[in-house]
């Protein structure tokens, strides 16, 4: 039979053409990942993450691209959650801790490790409502941590709020910030007069007009508030001296070896481009302190880390926290 004769499903060139559409479906397949990852074995991997409660919703977001994309320790799938914990009230019972400053690490010690890596940092600021801010900026006044230790600047009697340095890092690096710049002020007098509160940004803007509130808070913190409170009524005010960064430690505290292969391996997908790009667009910077071009003219910051203070010894720590209770 010649090739003319031959009915077309059976002629050469047909099953060629064929064969070549199917390599390169079956190809496309594998390409898609509709092939790619193997089937998990056994029962996933389970771990928890406790992290500070500001990060915690973004970390969840990365949570939950991590669990899609089905990563294996030893054949088994891995699934990680996060649930929110203060720092203070974290008692060591989850796999792996994200509280919002290494300085806790060092506070609380027993299990966990001395260092961690950083997965986002955010600046402790001043903040105050636009109004403030145009009064502040009327009145040519400096802006530091001077202003907390004062009751009137330029004329404005301030209301100063801070939280606890027990419940939060803000109050005790506010606290160290103001011994380093100026070590005739009295800190614990002038902090805990307006101190402890823990809806600082709330605060400011249901003050009195006159009361002139000036919070301890995060620049994402800020970014925060502002995102659901239209137009941004709170504004973050960088101290002229420098800051210290909240730096978001990743610890791993399981002693379980697979459990910890499996936080180990939610840690590094916390350093890809995609669980960035989460955390910026919550308002954190990255762990150098630095923040994209797109993200710093969205939120009108800095793209580039704010000047660092001292960091602070343990004892400086120490000294902050019994201070602040005496």
């Amino acid at each position: 039979m010649d090739e003319e004769t031959r009915p077309v499903w059976r002629r050469p060139a047909v099953w060629a053409a064929a064969a070549l559409l199917l390599s390169g479906a079956v190809g496309g397949a594998w390409a898609s990942g509709l092939f790619s990852t193997p089937a998990c074995s056994g029962a996933p991997v389970r771990i928890t993450v406790a992290a500070q409660p500001d990060i915690a919703p973004a970390l969840s977001d990365v949570a939950s691209r991590f669990n899609v994309e089905k990563h294996r320790v030893s054949g088994r799938c891995v699934r990680a959650s996060v649930t929110r914990v203060a720092p203070a009230a974290y008692e060591g019972d989850t796999d792996a801790w994200v509280p919002e400053s290494s300085l806790w690490l060092t506070i609380v010690r027993e299990g966990t490790p001395v260092t961690a890596p950083s997965v986002a940092s955010t600046p402790v600021v001043l903040a105050t409502t636009r109004s403030v801010e145009k009064e502040f900026e009327d009145a040519d006044l400096d802006i530091g941590w001077k202003l907390l230790a004062k009751d009137k600047a330029g004329g404005l009697a301030l209301q100063r709020i801070v939280a606890d340095p027990g419940t939060g890092m803000t109050g005790t690096i506010a606290m160290i910030a103001i011994e380093q710049v100026d070590k005739k002020a009295d800190v614990a007098k002038a902090l805990r007069k307006n101190g402890g509160s823990t809806a600082t940004l709330a605060g400011l803007v249901g003050a009195e007009r006159f009361d002139r509130p000036l919070a301890v808070t995060t620049e994402q913190a800020v970014v925060a508030y502002n995102e659901t409170h239209r137009p941004n009524p709170v504004v973050s005010l960088m101290p002229d001296e420098g800051t210290l960064m909240l730096d978001h430690p990743y610890a791993v505290i399981t002693k379980d070896p697979r459990r910890r292969d499996a936080a180990e391996a939610f840690q590094a997908a916390l350093g890809t481009r995609s669980a960035r790009d989460i955390l910026q667009r919550a308002g954190f910077r990255t762990p150098d302190g630095t923040m994209t071009a797109a993200y710093a003219h969205e939120y009108d910051l800095p793209e580039k880390a704010p000047k660092s203070l001292r960091l602070p010894t343990r004892e400086e720590i120490d000294e902050a926290l019994s201070s602040w209770k005496t």
